[in-house]
């Protein structure tokens, strides 16, 4: 046995790198979730202050609002 030599890899070395490449998948795949719910988030504040800013224009338009000193 003194002139053998392993080739190749053991079940336990493939084991732990299937194991290490799984939970670097699972963490990909958390990262991915959590940007898909901040694109989400990011995109009803801007349809909400877009929403404002047209109700705001709006009212001001109508004449709702009056930015006028009151000196004048």
């Amino acid at each position: 046995m003194d002139g053998w030599r392993q080739q190749g890899m053991t079940l336990i070395e493939v084991l732990v790198a299937m194991a290490v490449l799984g939970l670097g998948l699972f963490a990909a795949a958390g990262l991915q979730l959590r940007a898909l719910q901040a694109t989400e988030s990011a995109q009803r504040s801007t349809q909400d202050a877009y929403l404002a800013q047209a109700v705001s224009e709006q009212a001001r338009a109508d004449g709702a609002l009056r930015f006028e000193s009151a000196g004048q």
